[in-house]
């Protein structure tokens, strides 16, 4: 986040009216300044913490500076069923799974979408059938209401007819998709873990992680390194 606020990168947590402003921005990161201390002098008092993923416990490792208080505890990830789905039969759909909040960065997915369908007017084709599925829950109004301004960018992208928002459904309904998808997606910048990930990768779908976070050094990271 530091280096964030100190690039003026504008983002779902640093507005553009702070990135743009020398004096907002430096403000912010006194306030981020002062609330890391505040963290570090927590931490120090933790006699053990568990962290989600390997990526978190290097960031409370830098920030608390207490390594050997640090453990990793990967959260619990069903995949038995995902496996046994089939390989074969797979349909064009590109999936995206999780919750509708600002951080996953859905506008990034339909622009990008938008972007492939364009390739299939050079030499490489993209199946006419292919689709872009967001998959996910919406925890209240601001959610819902970002799903209606997610469609709406859909439409000004003039992709709505090839991009399904489904919400609020059962886990069969997501064991369908992870079933019948070919690619994942998943695009937020410093995930800490990523289940969703797993849950692709587990069910033989091509995903395409952002390269940061957890995905990055304990999920994607790992699974190539170990030769899978």
């Amino acid at each position: 986040m530091f280096s964030l606020v100190y690039s003026r990168r504008p983002s779902y947590n640093n507005s553009a009216s702070v990135a743009q402003s020398r004096i907002m921005a430096f403000v912010k990161l006194l306030y981020f300044a002062a609330f890391a201390l505040c963290y570090h002098v927590t931490g120090r008092l933790a006699h053990r913490a568990m962290c989600n993923s390997d990526w978190t416990r290097a960031h409370l490792s830098y920030v608390w500076r207490r390594p050997k208080a640090l453990v990793t505890l990967h959260p619990p990830c069903g995949c038995e069923a995902l496996a046994k789905l089939p390989e074969g039969g797979r349909e064009p759909i590109v999936l995206s799974i999780g919750q509708f909040r600002p951080e996953k960065d859905h506008p990034l997915q339909l622009r990008s979408f938008k972007r492939l369908l364009e390739m299939r007017k050079g030499r490489k084709k993209v199946p006419k059938e292919t689709r872009l599925v967001l998959l996910g829950s919406c925890r209240g109004s601001e959610d819902e209401a970002r799903v209606s301004s997610l469609r709406a960018l859909a439409s000004s992208l003039k992709i709505s007819d090839r991009v399904d928002f489904v919400t609020n459904q059962p886990y069969s309904v997501l064991l369908s998709y992870l079933g019948r998808s070919s690619v994942g997606l998943h695009t937020m910048w410093n995930e800490h873990f990523g289940i969703g990930v797993v849950e692709m990768m587990a069910a033989g779908l091509l995903t395409v992680a952002h390269d940061s976070g957890g995905p990055r050094d304990d999920i994607i990271g790992p699974t190539l390194g170990a030769g899978g």
